[in-house]
């Protein structure tokens, strides 16, 4: 497959003739609901070669033909996985996407973190992951207080029994349930002692193949205990031949001092880690701050570079979020943005007036569109899509990572998980 972007006036129809595919079966791998998908959209198309999408800067001289023929791609390939590309348009500095062929797909490590909302269609994710997976951590029975683990939902218990029956391995997640869980873990002798008398069991009745540390900000004076908290949990873990594996939001550069990942000791985390999942979704685009792009390409790639001065590659994977967020426009700080899982060619609505366009941020790599909600009022959506996922699966290959994490809330677009199983064959 390879990634193709909408022009004004291309249909549904047209874009599978054009390749001599069926529109169904395109529909298919997109998830679309109509005909006439948005331009600027990116959707996948099947070729029959496997492609991984190269980001380009364009140099003073270049053409498309030129830009083809230096990396042995068809100039119509290069056209259709961008914007409309007229010679006034290719100038220097512009940031292009190429579909390059793969010489070979690589086996990396696939974490699927699913966070539990309670909807139908988590079963359905399970289906669609399902080629992909190789752990699943199900986020839902969160720490209390006092270091307990409090108790899986139904929803949860379903998704278990399920991902069981699948024979997906599983990691115990511990997330915080309480304002004060990790501080108390990390200040309280009692409460770690709570919190291993519920591990060693669940991991040693081989339940759970490993725990998935998620405790995402920690205030940086507890940087010592969240250190020695770690090595204790390595050495209960690996005694019972469980995996370890630690979420750390992902940053740039290292600050002892900073309130997000001031706590995150990368060398220390990776000597008793089996892995560490550089978590790209709590660094960026989040709910609370202002509209943006929820990964952009540009910080998540300075970000890589400071997280391998300290963790060996074959131990870090990257954390990639499948969703998106809504703002109101103009921006309220005291507003948070609404959750998306599916794109805008995904969206129906009467009242609600769609997006006419999706635009291309090429610094960041990412999509956004702009529309007006039932109320009348301007929303900006910035989400992750085939396009701005492949140029990071890229990384993943060009840098030897070791795998990803999947950041699903719930359920996420069809879309990619089609183009994961494309790029790379998952380690079971």
């Amino acid at each position: 497959m390879y990634v193709h972007v909408v022009k004004r006036g291309e249909n549904l129809h047209g874009i599978a003739r054009s390749v001599g595919v069926d529109a169904d079966r395109v529909a298919e791998l997109n998830g679309l609901v109509r005909d006439q998908p948005l331009p600027g959209s990116s959707l996948l198309v099947p070729t029959g070669v496997s492609t991984t999408l190269l980001p380009y800067e364009v140099r003073e001289g270049d053409t498309l033909r030129k830009i083809a023929g230096r990396f042995r791609i068809p100039e119509s390939l290069a056209a259709a996985a961008n914007p409309p590309l007229g010679r006034e348009l290719l100038t220097a500095g512009r940031w292009l996407t190429l579909p390059v062929p793969l010489r070979r797909k690589r086996r990396i490590e696939v974490n699927v973190r699913l966070d539990v909302q309670g909807e139908p269609e988590e079963l359905l994710t399970l289906d669609e992951a399902e080629g992909c997976v190789s752990s699943l951590s199900i986020v839902d029975a969160l720490i209390e207080a006092d270091g307990t683990l409090g108790g899986h939902s139904i929803a949860a218990d379903l998704l278990l029994e399920s991902a069981r029956g699948r024979g997906f391995p599983l990691l115990l997640t511990l997330a915080p349930g309480h304002p004060h869980a990790v501080e108390g873990l990390l200040t309280r002798p009692s409460c770690r002692r709570a919190l291993f008398r519920e591990l060693r069991p669940l991991i040693a009745r081989d339940e759970f193949a490993g725990v998935h540390v998620e405790f995402g900000k920690v205030a940086p004076q507890h940087r010592p205990a969240l250190n020695s908290f770690v090595r204790e949990l390595a050495v209960r873990v690996h005694h019972q031949q469980g995996t370890l594996c630690i979420a750390v939001p992902a940053h740039e550069r290292e600050d002892p001092d900073h309130p997000l990942h001031g706590a995150y000791d990368l060398p220390w985390l990776a000597r008793y880690a089996d892995r560490i999942m550089w978590n790209t979704g709590d660094a960026y685009g989040t709910a609370e701050g202002p509209p943006m792009a929820i990964a952009p390409l540009n910080a998540v790639r300075r970000s890589l570079d400071h997280a391998l001065a300290g963790v060996p590659k074959g131990k870090l994977l990257l954390g990639l979020p499948f969703y998106g967020y809504d703002w109101a426009t103009p921006y309220d700080p005291e507003r948070g943005a609404a959750l998306i899982v599916q794109g805008p060619n995904s969206w129906e609505s009467e009242e609600m007036e769609l997006p006419s366009q999706v635009h291309w941020d090429e610094r960041a790599m990412a999509p956004m569109v702009t529309y007006r909600d039932e109320a009348g009022e301007m929303r900006e959506v910035w989400y992750e899509d085939a396009r701005s996922i492949a140029v990071k699966l890229h990384l993943v290959h060009e840098l030897g990572l070791a795998g990803i994490s999947c950041l699903v809330p719930g359920h996420a677009m069809s879309t990619l998980w089609n183009l994961l199983q494309d790029t790379f064959h998952s380690k079971k």
